[in-house]
């Protein structure tokens, strides 16, 4: 499909941080289809346990956003448990502004004055918010935000979230698409326990790795890649915890065109696995399309930024 969909039942709720109508819950259903059950997490942590632990089929983790860039935290949690990467999925973030309707027609409401979301979402909407002369009020987050108020019948006050939002909560979408830079796009690893043993049309492998600490020693490894032809997609560097040396050791994450069984792939690995000081493969999955096959050409708010097509 168009983003990736996983294509197969479900028997268990997918896992995401947040509350319902958060951002990963709409990669959930834009990736698993809108009938799968869904499990919303208080942390990342929780969502990992989940999966683990078997309550939910697969969680879903945010691991880059095309504005913000990587997040650290999905990195090193990756590293800490023995998930594997089923798939992924990439989902355009795009802020709506939420309300109660109007207490007696049950339309629009007038006036807002106060505009409720979490700050990353208020700063991603800045210039929308100051050409209407509207309040900020921070939250924890911007589902949350949307809950609160429909829970304490706020009137007046209006949510930044996803559209999602607004039928989980009884609300009015205002507006939709009010992100200043309309270039908003996450990526999404799902996650699951085991070897993932579904068709992979496009696969795409993920590997974390560390090298000795000595000269050339990364581009010895990366050259492990390049000498078979195979297409290293993104490197991305993390410090790594809880290591006895001091100073800072760091860890090598990794993705690359290509299953990891497939020979040249396997020799590249093999390589590593004798000439690194630690190798773990995250899973090989189907690719998910790019950006640029996302975006419809008719699209005339995306701007096709050449350095972020890659996200």
């Amino acid at each position: 499909g168009k983003y990736g969909q996983h294509g197969i039942a479900v028997d268990r709720p997918v896992a995401f941080q947040g509350e319902h109508g958060a951002y990963s819950e709409e990669a959930a259903y834009q990736h698993f289809g809108e009938d799968v059950d869904t499990l919303p997490c208080v942390s990342f942590d929780d969502v990992f346990d989940a999966v683990e632990t078997g309550r939910a089929a697969y969680g879903m983790l945010p691991m880059e956003n095309s504005s913000a860039g990587s997040i650290n935290k999905s990195y090193d949690l990756l590293m800490e448990y023995d998930l594997r990467v089923h798939g992924e999925t990439i989902l355009r973030v795009q802020h709506s502004l939420l309300a109660l309707p109007h207490p007696e027609t049950g339309e629009k409401p007038e006036k807002i004055s106060v505009v409720r979301s979490h700050p990353q979402a208020l700063a991603q909407c800045e210039r929308y918010l100051i050409a209407n002369g509207l309040n900020i009020e921070a939250g924890a987050d911007t589902a949350g935000s949307a809950r609160e108020i429909a829970a304490q019948k706020r009137l007046g006050v209006a949510a930044i979230c996803s559209k999602l939002a607004a039928k989980r909560y009884g609300l009015e979408i205002l507006a939709t698409g009010i992100e200043d830079n309309k270039f908003n796009f996450t990526r999404f690893f799902i996650l699951g326990k085991g070897v993932n043993d579904l068709k992979i049309p496009k696969p795409k492998t993920s590997i974390v790795f560390a090298v000795s600490d000595k000269p050339g020693s990364l581009v010895a490894a990366l050259q492990e890649f390049g000498t078979r032809n195979i297409n290293i997609i993104k490197l991305e560097s993390r410090p790594r915890r809880r290591t006895v040396a001091p100073g800072f050791n760091y860890l090598f994450y990794l993705d690359f065109e290509g299953h990891h069984s497939d020979p040249p792939a396997a020799a590249a690995l093999m390589a590593l696995l004798e000439s690194c000081a630690f190798l773990k493969l995250l899973g090989t999955y189907d690719s998910a399309p790019t950006i640029r096959e996302i975006v419809d050409d008719t699209d005339s708010d995306v701007v096709l930024d050449p350095a972020l097509m890659q996200i």
